[in-house]
């Protein structure tokens, strides 16, 4: 596939204005899935220091990170994975690269792996690299490896003559200091014609109803985290706003923007989009707690008591099935010249 190829980003079956099913919310009790967690929704040295805190599990290497690494960070991570497999209809990534070609891949932010070895197992003659700052257990397969390490600092890689041809990031807002420092690495540790593809949700709650709601906590919950955790956390929780520009500062050409439109809850008619929005309400369920614990208590004088106070707000908010609200998915790919 070459470049000529612009609807790599186009063909994902998706409709551009999700569809309302019209009995969302009709009805007193949630889906069986939003009641039982046993579901398919929700299970799917100084570098191993871990540390408790407000009853959650930190790591501390490099000054740890602002999100915690445990139980339910996991099932957050594997709902984001399956979700991301389910928008791209199966595929890793949209950069137009034939599977067969590939031969050295990267994933920044790995985390426990499940994209780097889905990759992996898919292209065998491919060698994956998962990068993080948090240790990772298991090397599962002879064609893919993990190394701790501070991506927005020099690659020190087994083979100092790989050059990439994909670097893949996903989810890795709120984890990175110096994103022109990242965006660099990756251009410099990639082949000449390879791609880097980010996958980052904005973090603005938006809705179909002609109202937002004034009392909203999921809208609140937004602008608060646009105007005082990323100040607080001292990371840009906002990348997906400005990674195309950032994308386009560090070199890349050919860079295209995909926004995906995803519902917060199963309200849409469309079967697909209602399933995303399944995936997408766990995930957000999952996560919330863990995106403001640590910074909110830390930084922002909040009691735990009302981090989660906030966090039960938004989730009976969800649960009142009255709203159809929606978060952007912002995909970003661009090409080494």
């Amino acid at each position: 596939m070459t470049y000529s190829d612009k609807d790599s980003m186009d063909d994902l079956n998706l409709p551009t204005v999700i569809p309302v099913d019209e009995n969302y919310g009709r009805f007193s009790v949630l889906e069986e899935e939003d009641r039982d967690a046993s579901s398919a929704y929700s299970v799917a040295s100084s570098a191993y220091n871990f540390r408790m805190e407000n009853g959650r599990r930190y790591h501390d290497y490099r000054d740890g990170h602002p999100f915690p690494h445990d139980e339910v960070s996991e099932e957050n991570e594997i709902t984001m994975h399956e979700m991301c497999l389910l928008i791209l209809d199966n595929k890793y990534y949209v950069s137009p690269i034939e599977e067969p070609t590939l031969r050295a891949v990267a994933d920044i932010g790995t985390g426990r792996g499940y994209w780097a070895e889905g990759l992996a197992d898919k292209c065998p003659d491919a060698q994956v690299v998962g990068m993080d700052l948090t240790p990772h257990s298991r090397n599962i397969l002879p064609n893919c490896s993990y190394m701790i390490a501070d991506a927005t600092e020099e690659w020190v890689l087994d083979d100092p003559t790989m050059k990439f041809d994909l670097v893949h990031i996903r989810s890795l807002f709120g984890g990175v200091k110096d994103w022109h420092a990242l965006y660099k690495n990756c251009f410099d540790n990639l082949r000449s014609g390879g791609w880097i593809e980010q996958m980052e949700v904005e973090i603005d709650a938006q809705t179909l109803d002609s109202d937002t709601p004034p009392d909203s906590n999921i809208k609140a919950l937004c602008e608060y985290t646009r105007s005082h955790l990323s100040v607080a956390a001292g990371r840009d929780f906002d990348i997906s706003f400005s990674m195309k520009k950032m994308i386009e500062d560090a070199g890349f050409v050919d860079v295209q923007e995909k926004r995906i439109n995803l519902p917060l809850g199963p309200w849409s008619s469309d079967s697909k989009m209602k399933d995303i929005g399944r995936f997408y309400e766990r995930f957000y369920k999952t996560g919330l707690q863990g995106w403001l614990l640590q910074v909110c208590t830390r930084e922002l004088n909040w009691s735990v008591d009302q981090v989660n106070a906030a966090c039960i707000k938004a989730f009976r908010e969800i649960n009142e099935r009255k709203q159809h609200w929606y978060y952007p998915l912002v995909i970003v790919i661009g090409r080494k010249p």
